[in-house]
């Protein structure tokens, strides 16, 4: 059998998904130096569940035009070989909020009665805010996703703006209720770093492993491939989906830049990312079925395993 073939198999093959799902729990047995505690347990079942939720999203909205295993395969394949994303729970159920509101967000596609949407998303990151505070940031990049898909107007604005309330509004009657106003006060609080003025520093590269080197510069690159490939064949995509790519390229630079931000945790803003990157190399590996490319697919596969060993 060609290797393309076993490429085009891997694809659609649901004994792949089932295989990944074995691979990535075994992984992470061994290595549980801390124990295996609820937030292992928590990171495991929501990354999981995120995977499966990039499936349901890519053919809710026909990102990929044919049957594809792959977003959920880079997905659990970049958690699922790096020991950094184990514990994390606080990046995992944050990352769940974000897929959440892509679907929320791609439903809003050239839609000016978009308001429930916004107001859902705008729920979704306030009280994802609560757990992780910089959620709050990702306000801004829902805001351009909904003018890029031509449905940010001024009520659908105002929408998100009451979302946010609501979710305060809420903290503010069981603060009353309790009679502490400390519930309320101390969730503000913690949006206060995110307003003081933030510089970059040079020792938080230090603090950055080798081994995160060479595992986010491969990542680069296949993403940086995936921009390439719906560069060149992309005017055969529908316009709607080649809006969702774009905005999935946005997604990812944007967030790139606050990683070395020390201040508010590089772990979640890279699990974060790991969201669109994982579309949107699923959709370059899905479509460039080439005996480069598959060989590149197989070397993939063998260089997050033995990077993780």
């Amino acid at each position: 059998m060609k290797i393309e073939d076993l490429h085009k198999s891997f694809i659609t093959g649901r004994f792949a998904i089932w295989g990944t799902i074995i691979v990535f729990i075994a992984l992470r047995l061994p290595g549980s130096g801390n124990g295996f505690t609820i937030p292992w347990g928590i990171a495991l079942i929501v990354q999981l569940g995120i995977a499966f939720l990039l499936l349901q999203l890519i053919h809710s909205f026909a990102i990929i035009r044919y049957r594809s295993l792959l977003p959920a395969f880079f997905y659990l394949l970049f958690t699922g070989t790096d020991s950094f994303f184990f514990y994390d729970s606080i990046g995992s159920i944050s990352s769940l909020l974000i897929v959440f509101c892509l679907f929320f967000l791609f439903d809003s596609y050239n839609n000016f009665q978009s308001q429930q949407n916004a107001f859902n998303i705008a729920v979704l990151l306030t009280v994802g805010s609560l757990i992780w505070a910089p959620m709050l940031l990702f306000f801004l990049l829902f805001w351009i996703g909904l003018a890029q898909f031509r449905s940010l107007g001024f009520r659908t604005f105002m929408a998100s703006l009451l979302g946010f309330a609501m979710v305060y509004l809420f903290l503010f009657t069981w603060s009353v209720y309790k009679d502490d106003w400390g519930i309320v006060l101390d969730y503000l609080n913690r949006y206060r770093a995110l307003f003081e003025a933030q510089y970059w520093d040079i020792r938080s590269v230090h603090l950055i492993r080798p081994a995160e080197w060479i595992r986010g510069g491969f990542v680069v690159i296949l993403f940086l491939l995936s921009m390439w490939r719906i560069w060149v064949s992309g005017i055969s995509e529908k316009v709607r989906v080649r809006t969702f790519l774009d905005y999935l390229f946005i997604f990812p630079l944007l967030i790139f830049v606050l990683v070395f931000f020390p201040n508010e945790g590089r772990r979640e803003w890279i699990l974060i990312s790991y969201i669109p990157v994982s579309l949107l190399i699923a959709h370059f590996f899905t479509f460039t079925l080439k005996d480069w490319a598959s060989w590149l697919f197989l070397f993939t596969i063998l260089f997050f395993l033995v990077l993780h060993a």
